[in-house]
């Protein structure tokens, strides 16, 4: 086993990273290391995965993974390169960056202040080692909140201020058509037949959601008023059988997309909450209707997320920290 393969060699790393505490115990696996808090593992068993692969034995030294360091995000103090969202874009095309004073090997990708993943640094150059498949998650939703503004040649900011209904109409039908992509995406990458049909009728009812904001819109373009009277019913939750929740691997992509989707509904719960706060009484109106219509999703997700994570914490030993 090469030096590197050394725990103390990990730790020496994460350190570089201004990790000083790893939150858990270190178990070398399969030509990697993997963070973990089970106890007593048999021996008599093949295990896959033992919580999360924390970073690769290479022939040339240690990597960090994606994961890994998504998950110590918090922790990260060092080797932390911030990036804007066009230049997070490029990296993830694949086109290498060039930044001056970034410290040489790997570092931790960070936008709006989250950990999204590994870049690595040689010489002046910055190029991204997240893997293929995460990037094109990445990308998809870049793209899709990127959308949202795009008709004023501004990149999207949640903060703005949107001051008519039409604007308020507008931003949230492109909104919904972000969703509707990620979930179409989600379904078509998904392997479970029950966990696509979920994403899939996720992606319809953002459709459904989109196609009644369209009709809201012309309503307004007609008669100068703002109706959302009537909204329509999700039928979301009839699906989430239990035994499609037993089909799902919560280290697998259905597991991540359910986490990615929660993030993307709880920002625009979050944008519409806030906006209500400072609109007039109109636009107020329109916004807590908008947030109650988002919530409805995350609360689902989060559902099916939280008891996934139990069952998956109680059959593999891994408890929250």
């Amino acid at each position: 086993m090469p030096f590197y393969a050394d725990p103390n060699e990990v730790e020496r790393l994460l350190r570089e990273f201004g990790v000083e505490e790893i939150p858990g115990e270190l178990l070398f696996r399969h030509d990697a290391f993997w963070l973990t808090t089970a106890q007593g593992l048999p021996n008599d068993v093949k295990i896959h995965a033992v919580g999360i692969r924390l970073v690769r034995v290479q022939k040339l030294g240690l990597k960090p993974t994606s994961f890994g360091l998504m998950f110590l995000g918090p922790r990260i103090q060092r080797r932390r390169v911030e990036l804007t969202r066009e230049e997070l874009r490029e990296l993830l095309l694949g086109h290498p960056l060039r930044k001056l004073g970034l410290p040489q090997g790997f570092v931790a990708l960070s936008l709006e202040g989250e950990v999204v993943g590994c870049g690595e640094v040689r010489g002046e150059l910055l190029r991204c080692q997240i893997p293929r498949a995460r990037r094109q998650e990445l990308l998809i939703v870049l793209a899709q909140e990127s959308s949202v503004l795009q008709g004023s040649g501004k990149m999207p900011k949640k903060e703005e201020n949107v001051e008519t209904p039409e604007d308020v109409l507008k931003g949230a039908i492109l909104l919904e058509e972000r969703g509707k992509a990620f979930y179409e995406h989600a379904a078509l990458s998904a392997q479970n037949p029950g966990v696509k049909e979920i994403f899939s009728i996720l992606a319809r009812e953002e459709e459904r959601h989109k196609e009644y904001l369209a009709k809201a819109f012309a309503e307004f373009v007609r008669t100068g008023k703002v109706s959302l009277s009537g909204q329509p019913v999700d039928v979301t939750s009839a699906v989430i059988t239990p035994e499609v929740k037993k089909e799902i691997e919560a280290a697998g992509f259905e597991a991540a997309a359910i986490y990615a989707g929660m993030a993307l509904e709880e920002k625009a719960v979050a944008f519409y909450a806030e906006k209500a706060k400072t609109a007039p009484q109109e636009l107020a109106q329109l916004y807590q209707s908008l947030a109650r219509w988002e919530q409805s999703h995350l609360d689902l997700l989060a559902s099916l997320d939280e008891e996934l994570r139990q069952r998956i914490w109680h059959e593999r030993g891994f408890w929250p920290f």
